[in-house]
């Protein structure tokens, strides 16, 4: 008979990631640790304005997100993003300079990620939106063939994204970098 302890089988050991906040298991079905070790470049795109954004949001960084948060990061970085109250198709409208860039992803312990939005304003790249990733609408990500016009520096600021992520690592192989 087995322990009255015992009531659904083995428990899984877990821990809380500080990006989503979920209870997410300490081990992959493969075997290796479900933190990934996050490093300036996976947070943060090399802009000085948007490093300079990243650095005035208060809170302790997290460094080690779950693997599933690390490959979220990954994709949304760098992505072009619609303005808030933008619906439909952008394709159906002329499109103005008002297609922003998700700029930084920033891990703050206990109070999860948060999503820092840059559009050009005036001509200089400003953070005009700062959401949490779990409210963040998926609609409002967008690509370039779907818009209008693009503000040049942001358009300059995605290729260079583009460029570096393809000389890096594809998803799932180990990170060159230390």
């Amino acid at each position: 008979m087995p322990p009255s302890n015992i009531v659904d089988g083995p428990k899984v050991a877990t821990w809380n990631c500080p990006s989503c906040r979920d209870a997410v298991p300490r081990l992959l079905p493969n075997g290796q640790f479900n933190r990934v070790r996050l490093h300036q470049a996976d947070m943060v795109l090399p802009e000085n304005e948007i490093e300079a954004a990243a650095m005035g949001i208060p809170g302790p960084r997290a460094n080690e997100v779950c693997y599933a948060c690390a490959q979220a990061y990954r994709e949304l970085l760098g992505t072009l993003i619609r303005p808030p109250g933008e619906e439909g198709d952008a394709r159906g409208a002329a499109g103005l300079n008002d297609t922003g860039i998700v700029g930084a992803l920033l891990p703050i312990a206990g109070r999860g990620t948060r999503v820092l939005i840059f559009h050009v304003v005036g001509g200089v790249l400003a953070n005009t939106e700062i959401e949490e990733l779990r409210q963040l609408n998926a609609d409002r990500l967008t690509y370039p063939g779907t818009r209008g016009a693009i503000a040049p520096r942001l358009w300059a600021l995605y290729e260079a994204h583009l460029v570096e992520l393809h000389a890096s690592s594809p998803p799932g192989e180990s990170d060159p970098r230390p």
